[in-house]
């Protein structure tokens, strides 16, 4: 495969999976709402489902547990963060790349650009396309480990999904993403970077502990593991708590009003990160406000 085409597939893939699964900083760690698969029930419609993921390609997280299995493959209709097709992954490499003449060498000054290609050299991506990206594509990088396979578990329900000829319908489009990272200007993005350097050795076994927590149905732990992470920085914790809160607080205002058209047709499958989930702002109590009343499955 050529080099460029396979860097800009594995940065769109680590995208993805860094943008659906950052965690909320303004979440009620003292809430316990153990589970990731939950019932979504209001008198005169049929019952919809939402499940928690964690956009990994790890077999323990792939393969679904039988109950959520089953609702899936019933289900009329499966509503994603976002479509993962070819056309929509163009879009987004689009928005990653730098215009004009701009390099990002240029941008960080070469220390700071060779402990990116250090950190970037893991996911195998050369220096040559990192010069050609923007911060926050790096960040979106180096916020996961390396995959294996690139098949995470949204991309897959997606997939299958589609084969089953179900209506497949987005939570968010692509630019609304892209504005979470592109709301801030070039100088926060290169302050944000030098918070995920920081944090670029110890990744690997945060996200595991995430897989931990995940098979475990432990949403607030979650929480609490994502708190203490980004607390840990002082100095930038403003800019990184308004990075946070556009993140997830403001996006899952976006889905649960999205939500909305799938839960009127009833029996409708809705897959988001599970940190989507809990909390006070969390989709799970958006929905009660509604009028709706969730419980936990599995």
């Amino acid at each position: 495969m050529n080099m460029k085409i396979f860097c800009r597939q594995r940065l769109i893939s680590l995208f993805f999976l860094a943008i659906l699964s950052a965690n909320s900083v303004f979440a009620d760690a003292n809430l316990s709402q153990p589970g990731i698969f939950w019932q979504i029930n209001k008198p005169g419609l049929t019952p919809s489902y939402i499940l928690g993921t964690i956009h990994s390609d790890d077999p323990r997280v792939t393969v679904l547990p039988s109950i959520v299995r089953d609702h899936f493959e019933k289900a009329d209709s499966v509503s994603l963060e976002l479509i993962m097709d070819k056309r929509s992954m163009r879009k987004m490499a689009m928005g990653m790349f730098l215009k004009g003449n701009k390099t990002l060498d240029q941008l960080l000054g070469k220390e700071l650009f060779d402990q990116v290609v250090k950190a970037a050299n893991r996911y195998k991506i050369p220096a040559f396309f990192l010069k050609r990206i923007k911060p926050w594509a790096v960040i979106a990088v180096l916020s996961m480990p390396p995959q294996k396979t690139g098949l995470f578990l949204d991309l897959l329900l997606y997939r299958e999904a589609k084969e089953r000829k179900k209506r497949v319908y987005a939570l968010e489009k692509i630019k609304e993403q892209s504005y979470v990272f592109e709301s801030f200007s070039l100088e926060e993005q290169i302050v944000l970077l030098k918070d995920t350097l920081k944090n670029a050795e110890i990744m690997p076994e945060m996200f595991e502990k995430l897989h931990e927590l995940y098979l475990e149905h432990d949403l607030t732990a979650l929480m609490e593991l994502g708190i203490a992470l980004v607390r840990e920085d002082k100095e930038n914790q403003a800019l990184g708590q308004a990075f946070y809160k556009r993140m997830i607080d403001d996006r899952n205002l976006i889905m649960v009003e999205r939500m909305q058209k799938v839960l009127q047709e009833g029996n409708a499958f809705i897959a988001v990160g599970a940190l989507h989930l809990p909390g006070e702002k969390g989709i799970l109590k958006l929905l009660e406000k509604q009028g709706y009343r969730v419980f936990a499955l599995y």
